[in-house]
């Protein structure tokens, strides 16, 4: 519910509540007004000095009390269902504001989350940049992201060499001797940026795509086939290239010309953005 619209509801339970003290009031009034009338009707009709045999002020006491106790009864049965009412609108007043203040209390709570999930996720995109900008190829001073292109040439260059390009099964075991030389650099760097997109697939209240998509701007054209390639391996392809498929997170890969068909359709074209990149097929 607006805010505007809660505001005027409650202002509304309050006029309807002061309108029942109002009432209670004019009860009041009209029991007063009645007793009086009832002892000046006694007193214009038997107007004379204060009797004083008992028996006269009984009499008086039967006149007022045979008068009075039935209207008495009836204003005290209006007055007791105007407080009820009363109260019943109080009580609806009082679980309004605890509805209302447990929505603000949840809205508290979603905002606690986003900040602190947005903290970590920024803390974490820093700490993955920063391993990307420690790696060094020392023999060819290479450094930072330079590196990936670098890696990515050996790779391919011996899956050709080797015709382990066309097949899965070919290319499984070339891949492993290659992630195996270079472990120390990319192991720590796969394994990170995995948690990174799974900390975004965890957190429910968020747009999760917003935030893949600003992952998937942080990687290079080399580190998205470097990804393509390892998550066809045994070390990504039951947690990693499920998530790669659902967030697309290869969808701004290189269009080139490798890999072969046999690796492409590995992966489902959800990867990719819907489609698979026109120049494999």
């Amino acid at each position: 519910m607006p805010p505007a619209e809660k505001h005027d509801t409650a202002d509304a339970e309050v006029a309807e509540a002061t309108k029942h003290v109002a009432r209670l009031t004019s009860l009041a009034y009209v029991g007063i007004a009645v007793a009086v009338v009832v002892v000046a009707v006694y007193v214009w009709q038997f107007h004379g000095p204060l009797a004083k045999e008992p028996e006269k002020w009984g009499q008086f006491g039967d006149y007022v009390g045979g008068l009075l106790n039935p209207t008495f009864s009836l204003l005290a049965l209006l007055a007791l269902l105007a407080t009820l009412g009363l109260q019943v609108r109080e009580l609806r007043l009082s679980v309004k504001e605890l509805r209302n203040s447990a929505e603000a209390l949840t809205k508290q709570n979603e905002t606690l989350r986003q900040q602190t999930f947005e903290g970590t996720f920024f803390q974490s995109l820093r700490l993955h940049n920063d391993i990307v900008a420690s790696m060094e190829v020392l023999n060819l001073s290479l450094k930072g992201r330079a590196c990936f292109q670098h890696y990515l040439g050996e790779l391919e260059g011996q899956l050709i060499n080797h015709g382990a390009i066309e097949t899965y099964e070919a290319f499984l075991p070339h891949y492993e001797i290659f992630y195996r030389e270079h472990q120390a650099a990319l192991g720590h760097y796969f394994r990170l940026l995995y948690n990174i997109v799974k900390l975004v697939k965890g957190t429910s209240s968020i747009e999760q795509r917003f935030y893949t998509n600003l992952i998937r701007a942080q990687l290079s054209s080399a580190e998205l086939k470097l990804l393509f390639y390892n998550c066809l391996s045994d070390l990504g392809s039951e947690k990693f290239k499920p998530l790669v498929e659902e967030f697309a997170l290869l969808k701004t890969m290189p269009d080139t010309t490798l890999p072969a068909d046999d690796l492409l359709h590995r992966y489902s074209p959800a990867a990719f953005g819907g489609k698979y990149p026109e120049s494999w097929l």
